[in-house]
């Protein structure tokens, strides 16, 4: 889903915090992070002006672990690859990607401050005000960026990101359902970490196809198709990973799906350089597709 959730994190840490937040007490609770966090959004595409909805879909994501990356810094991992740090001495956030690190924003800019984000674009902090989520209320901060549409990022005190809507052309938009932080949760879990409905498309047959990027380093997408007349004995469908020697590497999917089309992302942090391949088994339907990872 375009790295939808890349873009969540680069803009986690709003620049509105007023005056009266500081880095050591309010402000560090409105972006949770550690490793083992979760959120779980609902996802909605819809046309723009009228608003018509169609494709939409609940998804979870993840901080999985504490990376070190070539530029000497370390990052949380999130389970879509995504990777940030906060620069403990600016208080500057940074998402990491492919061959350098970007700043996304700052948490000691003030309510009408202006910060430039990577390639330049200017995000406003709006206002403060309350939301109601799991019966408490909370503060919620809005960071309103302004690209070639308009974006909307609100953080809600203690949870995240609470709210996201974009508009450029058509619209999207990512709700809170709930969260896992600290240990503790918030709110209704839905969908699943890693693999997400990409369309409303649904294919005569299974289909694969091919991962892209390929050849990737250290994340690609692995989209794959599940037909409506399911045949029998291939309700549940698998989505395995193998290395050269056709020695199972990991299994992404192994669980029963509804008709669609869908996308998972695999990440090969922790393998060699190499050709593996994957494949897409249900009943008696098997695809085989071969992918790179150079690094």
């Amino acid at each position: 889903m375009k790295k939808l959730f890349f873009s969540f994190v680069l803009f986690f840490i709003s620049s509105g915090f007023t005056n009266i937040f500081t880095w050591d007490t309010t402000a560090a609770k409105f972006y949770p992070l550690a490793v083992g966090n979760l959120w779980s959004y609902h996802h909605t595409d819809y046309n723009w002006p009228n608003c018509s909805i169609y494709n939409s879909y609940n998804y979870q994501v993840r901080i999985d672990s504490l990376v070190l990356r070539p530029n000497g810094k370390k990052y949380y991992k999130f389970s879509d690859g995504s990777l940030v740090r906060i620069d403990s001495a600016t208080m500057n956030v940074y998402g990491y990607g492919v061959p350098y690190e970007c700043l996304t924003d700052s948490l000691l800019a003030r309510k009408n401050d202006t910060v430039r984000i990577c390639q330049n674009w200017p995000g406003v902090i709006t206002d403060t005000a309350h939301v109601m989520f799991a019966g408490t209320d909370r503060r919620r901060l809005r960071l309103r960026e302004f690209f070639i549409g308009e974006f909307y990022h609100d953080l809600a005190e203690g949870l995240g990101l609470y709210y996201k809507r974009t508009c450029e052309g058509s619209g999207t938009r990512d709700t809170l359902n709930g969260c896992i932080i600290n240990g503790i949760q918030y709110g209704i879990l839905l969908g699943t970490i890693g693999i997400k409905p990409v369309s409303t498309e649904i294919p005569a047959d299974f289909k694969l196809y091919q991962n892209y990027p390929n050849p990737f380093n250290p994340t690609t997408k692995l989209r794959f198709g599940v037909p409506s007349s399911v045949r029998r004995g291939a309700g549940v469908v698998l989505l395995v990973i193998y290395d050269i020697l056709c020695r199972e590497v990991r299994t992404l999917i192994n669980k029963v799906l509804q008709p669609g089309t869908y996308e998972v992302t695999f990440d090969g942090e922790n393998l060699p350089s190499g050709v593996y391949y994957y494949s897409l088994i249900a009943g008696s339907y098997k695809e085989t597709k071969k992918m790179v990872l150079l690094r």
